[in-house]
């Protein structure tokens, strides 16, 4: 029977996930590592304490644990040729992340009706609270940024990272929401009415500064509209688009920069310029290790070997920080070895939307589509904040999913 305390704790700690995300986004980690504790207490308390290996979010995991144990192995043993300095505590993010997937979402799998119903209440509360937290610091300049930090000015937070992590997290969370909205049984106006919530956030994010959160928001839109018709052609979509990622990353990047000289195209905007660049040199690069790559984390602590760049001096490392693209970056820090068992996963975590409701395969699908375009062309894929909104994204789409079942 599910414990009082871990009900109370879980419901405080969905409702702060919104303004988390609104105003310390990189504190997600935090968020993340404190749900996994809540839900192991949850399941410690129903006496079920490793039912974790039936998780929710992966039914009759035998094959993706192993991926994923494969993976985080080879993640693991990388460190012993990493250049990176943080190789082992980028491998122990990978792994509470993984952890968080198992124990959140068999503890969720196991609520009753009513509790999930109100887990999902005070998330979208939450995240109602974020949203218009986020919007008001970008409509009267950022106020309780520049409060925490005054030596800020609103131009450089404008041109930051710090309200795009913020616009790229609420990206992917919008479409649990709009899930919890559309319950089977209601109304045609309340079956619909989930659609507004991730309509509206991307409308609004194409007036904000996240290029990555307006690509996503629109392909996970057509992606939704497409699967209302055929979840199966978008999921065959996905997964070919996986398969062509993985398989062709290296050749295509080189192309564009080698060949085609986009590095250079002046109808481009200087960023995305800068993006092909990076992309060419990281492909350069992973060539020279294509097997097991250059080790995880590799892509901060690369020598540039002499390199030089369009857009400014190289100083310690190749890239900053990362390629801005997860297929490039699994390829040049884990090689073909990590991009076989990457596609791996990601394939059988999309096949899992199959075993969803018909009314939430939609959903799913949209948040996978734009958690696929985003990380095509920002973020550094183990960047803890951002897996652990993937994490928590996708948790929530699950129990989501799971509080409508529930009700049908």
């Amino acid at each position: 029977m599910t414990g009082t305390i871990p009900m109370r704790l879980a419901g405080g700690w969905l409702l702060l996930l919104g303004p988390l995300v609104a105003l310390a986004p990189r504190g997600m980690p935090a968020w993340a590592i404190g749900m996994t504790l809540i839900a192991l207490a949850g399941l410690a308390r129903s006496g079920k304490p490793f039912s974790f290996f039936h998780s929710m979010a992966f039914p009759n995991p035998g094959r993706l644990l192993a991926v994923t144990a494969a993976l985080l192995a080879l993640a693991a043993l990388s460190m012993s040729w990493s250049p990176s300095g943080r190789a082992g505590l980028t491998v122990l993010e990978m792994g509470y992340v993984a952890l968080g997937a198992l124990a959140v979402g068999a503890w969720l799998r196991g609520l009753p009706a009513g509790d999930a119903g109100r887990l999902g209440r005070l998330f979208m509360t939450g995240l109602a609270i974020g949203i218009g937290l986020y919007l008001l610091e970008w409509a009267f300049d950022f106020p309780l940024h520049r409060w925490w930090d005054p030596s800020l000015t609103v131009a450089a937070l404008k041109a930051s990272n710090v309200p795009k992590r913020t616009a790229v997290l609420l990206a992917l969370l919008v479409w649990p929401a709009a899930l919890l909205l559309r319950r089977p049984g209601t109304g045609a106006w309340r079956r619909h009415a989930g659609l507004l919530i991730p309509a509206g956030y991307t409308l609004a994010s194409l007036l904000l500064s996240s290029r990555s959160a307006m690509v996503g928001g629109l392909l996970a839109l057509v992606a939704y509209l497409l699967a209302l018709r055929s979840p199966h052609l978008v999921r065959r979509f996905l997964a070919a688009f996986l398969a062509l990622a993985f398989a062709g990353v290296l050749p295509l990047v080189l192309t564009l920069d080698r060949l085609a000289g986009l590095a250079d195209a002046p109808w481009l905007f200087p960023s995305a310029r800068h993006r092909v660049e990076i992309w060419g040199m990281a492909a350069e690069r992973a060539l020279a290790s294509p097997l097991f790559g250059h080790g995880i984390d590799a892509s901060r602590s690369l020598d540039p070997m002499g390199a030089l760049s369009r857009f400014g001096t190289l100083a310690t490392s190749l890239l900053p920080l990362h390629p801005h693209n997860a297929f490039l970056q699994i390829w040049l820090e884990l090689g073909a070895a990590g991009a076989a068992l990457a596609l791996a996963l990601t394939l059988l975590l999309l096949g899992r939307t199959r075993q969803l409701a018909e009314l939430a395969q939609p959903h799913a699908l949209a948040l996978f589509a734009t958690a696929l375009a985003m990380a095509s062309t920002s973020y550094g894929i183990w960047q803890a904040w951002w897996m652990c909104g993937m994490l928590a994204s996708g948790l929530l789409l699950a129990l989501a999913a799971h509080a409508a079942g529930k009700e049908q």
